[in-house]
């Protein structure tokens, strides 16, 4: 048995070069336990020698990387083995093994991608910042995202937020723009942000003021701003609030009278 060790576990460019060693020394899926546990001794590269049989380059289609790099992401522990699972099937006569989606394998891929999907707009969506007292246009934020998708995010708020510094921690890893570049780095904790900030006031008195209550549609709004996610945003402070008056003041825009503009000639 082999053991495959990738780090950092969603990269790659990590996972794909054990992965094509393992690949051209022609060893199987079942012969090999991928981890991300850096104790691990054998790697199936380390076995590769110059009187090892390789197999021939096979052609992989690019689609397979496409969906590699975001399976990667996803926490699940199996998702290197399904990766090599199905670049072995691919590279052994299954050319077509992409297009059938209802094959169990690429079904789970596709499951776990799309997790992943939905996981990155979640922290471009719902990461709030918090200006650092006394050092001006600087920003930190605490997010814990489900899926190791950080990375995935960081060039959103690089685009967007490019003229400021700012700073994202997540308990597995944290990236920070200095106006140039990002730079990642280890994951810190939720005391390493300040508790609170001008700006915070700032969301939940917006929020308030938009919140249309004749919309309401709870079972919609936590798929969008999941509960888990509540306690990170200032606004959610205003939800309980809002959600149990929300009758009272859709009957109160009902009952207000229509106000008409009168219009010049």
């Amino acid at each position: 048995m082999y053991i495959a060790c990738v780090e950092p576990p969603w990269g790659l460019d990590a996972w794909r070069m054990l992965a094509r060693a393992a690949l051209r020394a022609e060893i199987p899926p079942d012969r090999i336990a991928w981890t991300d546990d850096m104790q691990a001794t054998l790697i199936p590269g380390t076995e590769v020698t110059a009187s090892t049989p390789l197999r021939d380059t096979a052609r992989v289609p690019l689609a397979f990387f496409d969906l590699a790099a975001t399976v990667l992401c996803h926490r699940d522990p199996q998702r290197h083995a399904l990766l090599y699972r199905i670049l072995w099937r691919l590279a052994t006569g299954e050319r077509n093994l992409l297009q059938r989606l209802t094959e169990p394998d690429i079904l789970r891929a596709h499951r776990w991608a799309k997790a992943v999907h939905r996981d990155t707009r979640h922290i471009k969506g719902l990461v709030r910042f918090r200006e650092i007292a006394g050092i001006d246009s600087t920003f930190i934020a605490w997010f814990e995202p489900e899926h190791f998708t950080l990375d995935r995010a960081a060039p959103h708020f690089a685009r967007r937020f490019a003229d400021m510094h700012w700073a994202i921690l997540t308990p597995y890893r944290s990236v920070r723009w200095d106006g140039r570049m990002l730079t990642f780095a280890p994951g810190g904790t939720c005391t390493d942000i300040p508790g609170t900030d001008a700006q915070e006031a700032l969301w939940r008195t917006f929020y308030a003021s938009v919140f249309n209550p004749a919309r309401l549609n709870p079972a919609l709004m936590r798929q969008q701003m999941p509960q888990k996610y509540w306690k990170l945003l200032p606004e959610a402070r205003e939800l309980p609030d809002l959600i149990h008056n929300a009758g009272k003041r859709a009957d109160a825009m009902i009952e207000s009278p229509v106000t008409q503009q009168k219009t010049s000639d």
